[in-house]
């Protein structure tokens, strides 16, 4: 009988095992290039990566997958959207393409408070069902870890509501999700200090008993302003969770400062951040997280990705998806980063990858393709990663492997079996 010592063997035309989080212009060195490669899995993690003789020479494994045409990354990871709510604002996005300024809209009551009016008055199996069907779009476009949070509660109640649910989606969904606490805006009839003593007392205390590790802010005029983003940022810190911070998306007035000061994981957007900030982000272990079709279809303005690249920042990028802009496609943003950040197709893919990973305090764990990470693989029909951005193909994807098997096959990846 012959004896098996692995699951799984992916023999790939070219690895990218992205074995670190990439700062600066990228190459095959710091992607971590296999030409020829070969990946051995075993109980859903990498056993081994390299040449495919060497791995073949020394694995046996019970199926195998023949991809030598093709380069094989590690899963996508979303490191900020907003995929938890109930409701749609197809008619304000329309508006906005007329003109309207997003801050006109939540002033007079719509954007964000009108998705958190809506949300709140949905059922639990609603809001579960409606999070379960995003994470499977997401998933097909290469998704394997998705950061999702709370804030469209009307109430430290419905907050509170929304922690609940997104901890049962936690044990049930097949995506990895990371869950963040995060601040919106401020809520209707709810006083600052009120919504404080409402974080210290339940809000916080809560988010930890179910395992969130993250807690966030939207800084910015029409929502919370620095002072109060500092406020609420060093008290979930106090209390046990890590800081990051929606900053300087639709204007700048100090938020991007408040989040190097309180040492975030990630500042996210930074669409109208000065040269001097993005100077101290680049030398600063913060990842900047950039949301391109976020930029491209509501800021309207572009962050300083390439500046930001050229100092050696850590990026990663994000669909930001919400009701709105409903990005659900990571191939699309990876395209969207090339294309409209400027940003090569190496750092856009470790963007996507090993980067998302860092801000999500997952490195090694997932976002690389190492011995002991999670075997969440893409295989796409790319003869090369400078393809990314390049190819517009409508799925350049072949499949998908979440934790070693097979989840999503739309190129028909095939399966042999007893290599």
């Amino acid at each position: 009988m012959m004896s098996f010592n692995a699951d799984l063997i992916v023999r790939a035309k070219l690895v990218l095992s992205l074995p670190d989080v990439v700062r600066g212009r990228a190459d095959c060195r710091p992607l971590g290039c296999v030409e020829d490669g070969a990946i051995a899995i075993s109980n859903g993690r990498i056993v081994s990566v390299g040449l495919s003789d060497d791995i073949l020479r020394r694995y046996r494994a019970r199926r195998y997958i023949d991809a030598s045409r093709y380069i094989v990354t590690p899963g996508l990871v979303d490191p900020h959207t907003h995929l938890l709510y109930h409701g749609s604002r197809e008619d304000e996005r329309e508006e906005i393409l007329g003109g309207v300024s997003y801050g006109d809209i939540l002033a007079r009551g719509g954007g964000i408070l009108r998705t958190m009016r809506e949300t709140s008055k949905a059922d639990r199996e609603i809001l579960l069902t409606s999070l379960a069907t995003r994470i499977d779009a997401l998933l097909e476009s290469g998704v394997t870890t998705v950061e999702v949070k709370t804030g469209y509660g009307l109430s430290p109640q419905d907050e509170a509501r929304l922690l609940e649910i997104l901890g049962e989606a936690v044990k049930t969904s097949l995506v990895d999700i990371v869950p963040t606490l995060l601040a919106h805006v401020p809520m209707p009839g709810v006083d600052f200090k009120t919504l404080v003593e409402a974080y210290r007392g339940s809000l916080v205390p809560r988010a930890l008993e179910l395992g969130v590790r993250f807690i966030d802010v939207f800084c910015d005029r029409g929502a919370f302003n620095p002072e109060e983003s500092r406020t609420i940022l060093r008290l979930g810190r106090s209390l046990g969770l890590v800081p990051r911070i929606h900053a300087d998306e639709f204007s700048y007035i100090g938020c991007s400062d408040v989040g190097l000061e309180v040492q975030a994981v990630s500042l996210d957007h930074l669409n109208q951040t000065p040269s001097e900030i993005v100077k101290r982000i680049a030398v600063s272990d913060s990842t900047a997280i950039l949301a391109p079709s976020t930029a491209l279809a509501i800021v309207g303005k572009k962050p300083p990705s390439r500046e930001l690249l050229d100092l050696g920042a850590i990026v990663a990028i994000a669909t930001d998806h919400s009701p709105a802009l409903m990005n659900l496609n990571m191939v699309e943003t990876i395209n969207l980063a090339v294309n409209y950040l400027s940003i090569p197709p190496g750092n856009a893919i470790a963007a996507a990858t090993v980067n998302a990973a860092h801000s999500l305090g997952l490195k090694g764990e997932v976002g690389s393709i190492v011995e002991g990470s999670k075997a969440d693989l893409v295989i796409w029909s790319f003869p090369h990663y400078r393809w990314f951005g390049y190819l517009m193909h409508r799925s350049p994807i072949v499949c998908v492997i979440k934790n070693g098997m097979v989840v999503k096959n739309p190129g028909g990846c095939v399966v042999h079996e007893g290599l």
